[in-house]
């Protein structure tokens, strides 16, 4: 059986991907505040597993630049308190189970890291017939 996004759209392996979170917490890195290397820690609403991300793999709406939010964006905007919503960019390379409880393998976009993620809680090009 096929792996359905929050569509209800079938995902498959080599699709881009947009995993919608929310921000657990957020570990700074070095003395550069908001930084685009910081650790951010997020959840989906699919599971209350946890997966660390680097800041620049998420995309979010922009927020105070203080220390509250030391995320960066990929494309230069600040976030990172707790409860923030991001989108975590990447690619589908592995598809486990079925339906929305299905787990994916997702390499993210701008630091490689891979991580796993329900497929109810992403958003990926097949829903649009094309990359995101």
């Amino acid at each position: 059986m096929a792996a359905f996004n929050q569509s209800g759209k079938q995902i498959f392996v080599g699709d881009q991907c947009s995993i919608t979170a929310l921000v657990v917490s957020t570990a700074t890195f070095g003395s550069t505040i908001p930084s685009g290397l910081a650790s951010v820690t997020c959840e989906t609403s699919w599971s209350s597993a946890t997966f660390v991300i680097k800041a620049n793999d998420a995309e979010a709406v922009q927020q105070t630049n203080d220390t509250a939010h030391p995320a960066l964006s990929i494309t230069g905007k600040n976030y990172g308190a707790a409860q923030d919503q991001i989108s975590v960019l990447g690619t589908v390379t592995a598809i486990t189970g079925s339906g929305e409880t299905a787990s994916l393998t997702v390499t993210l976009a701008s630091s490689g890291l891979v991580i796993t993620a329900p497929a109810g809680a992403v958003q990926s090009a097949a829903a649009y017939g094309g990359s995101q």
